[in-house]
């Protein structure tokens, strides 16, 4: 594959480890309520959360390429940016 096709590849898994990650935030915040044992939904969801993460930047950073990791980062934050974003209207429009 061209070079160009790997680096759009690492900036939709950092698209999918942001949604992940912010979206799993923003569901346990939402169920935070209703939950038995909010301090084990906490703990559980930070846990997992942080593990996916983790193992997906040492995957990455085992190949050796920082820019890589960079191209990651940048789909991380446009997630995030994307979810603050589109939940944030969502609560405007609730009020």
């Amino acid at each position: 594959m061209n070079l160009s096709v790997y680096r759009l590849l690492y900036l939709f898994i950092g698209l999918g480890l942001g949604l992940f990650y912010f979206g799993g935030l923003w569901l346990t915040i939402k169920n935070m309520n209703q939950a038995r044992s909010p301090i084990i939904l906490t703990l559980g969801s930070y846990i997992l959360r942080i593990a996916a993460v983790f193992f997906v930047l040492i995957y990455i950073a085992r190949q050796g390429d920082w820019g890589n990791i960079l191209i990651l980062l940048v789909g991380f934050i446009i997630a995030r940016i994307f979810l603050s974003r589109r939940i944030g209207k969502t609560k405007k429009d609730i009020k």
